[in-house]
């Protein structure tokens, strides 16, 4: 299913307001936009959900994104966004690092901290947001990488970019094991880039399996009844082998499904639209059923009740790190 936002329909004047507003909604990471020359501004976006993965093909006049510290902090979710740019140019910047893009290339950034896209002229561009916990790669290791231009004639780069181009005109016609296929492929191939571009060893046959298993669980959390089992049998893997390769990160699938669905519920409870649903209908709606449970592992995780937790982030503090798993604990940062 595709979603279609122009400003075709709207006066002149009222066009960037409008697209401005439209947008903020309709995508998961909020940016502050500004125009970037004067006289009528025009944009159409059509978005479409392939698996795991959320794809824009954007089009507009002059204009600046920024993903700023505040907005940043706020982490609705944790994506590595890739631009990839067909037509204009482009200019990048994220952590100090910067690139100017030309018609193919690409560039990759990490929505959780401050970055910028400031397109010169009409353009058009396809935005793929991909979930961080899909690659095998620390947040700290991919800076040597982001906010940098990666060239559409070069390495990787020239596999990436025409297929990222093919799967943002075709991948929302597809459904089913089709789009698992176009899913692992493209998360297959941004990770080869990434591992090409930073110059590490390539991931295991093990990382890959467990790749894929945690963008299973992360598109499952809402179900209460995921488990091991349904996770092993998913994978056509047994239950033995699906706990080997968590134990081999340190962490266990029970403890690893629990954080995620603790990440989410945190989130929600310091977003002003949700401040009047109670507490218990969060944690219902990713999984976690049994409210008191849910506020002892949230009180360990965050060291505040969920109740304490939203009324300090509705306040505008910043909230307490996300959890992480070792072994079968919780324990904050990242």
């Amino acid at each position: 299913m595709q979603t279609v936002l122009t400003t075709d329909q709207v006066s002149p004047g009222e066009r960037f307001d409008f697209w401005s507003d439209e947008i903020s909604r309709a995508m998961p990471v909020s940016l502050a936009a500004h125009p970037g020359a004067a006289g009528p501004f025009h944009a159409k976006a059509i978005s479409s959900q392939v698996g795991a993965l959320q794809l824009s093909s954007m089009s507009a006049a002059p204009l600046r994104v920024r993903r700023t510290a505040a907005l940043a902090a706020r982490r609705q979710e944790d994506f590595y966004k890739i631009n990839l740019q067909l037509s204009g140019t482009g200019l990048v910047e994220q952590d100090g690092s910067h690139g100017r893009l030309g018609p193919g290339d690409l560039a990759i950034c990490d929505t959780s901290r401050p970055y910028s896209f400031t397109y010169e002229c009409d353009f058009r561009a396809l935005l793929v947001l991909l979930p961080r916990p899909m690659i095998p790669l620390r947040p700290d290791i991919l800076r040597g990488l982001t906010g940098q231009r990666i060239a559409a004639r070069e390495g990787l780069g020239a596999i990436v970019s025409p297929f990222l181009s093919s799967l943002g005109e075709q991948g929302a016609k597809c459904d089913g094991p089709a789009t698992a296929r176009l899913v692992d492929g493209a998360v297959s191939l941004v990770t080869a880039l990434m591992f090409e571009r930073l110059d590490v060893a390539a991931p295991t046959p093990h990382q890959a399996m467990t790749l894929r298993i945690r963008d299973y669980i992360e598109r499952g959390l809402s179900d209460p009844d995921l488990s091991p089992d349904v996770i092993a049998e998913a994978h056509g893997i047994s239950r033995r082998y699906l706990f080997k390769l968590f134990a081999a990160e340190q962490t266990t699938v029970a403890g690893w499904i629990r954080a995620r669905r603790l990440v989410h519920c945190a989130r929600e409870l310091a977003e002003p639209a949700t401040k009047d649903q109670p507490i218990a209908m969060i944690a219902a709606r990713w999984g976690l059923l049994d409210g008191r449970h849910f506020a002892r592992v949230f009180k360990a995780a965050y060291g505040h009740t969920p109740r304490e937790y939203r009324r300090q982030a509705l306040l505008g503090h910043v909230p307490a790190p996300m959890p992480v798993v070792i072994g079968d604990r919780l324990s904050a940062g990242e």
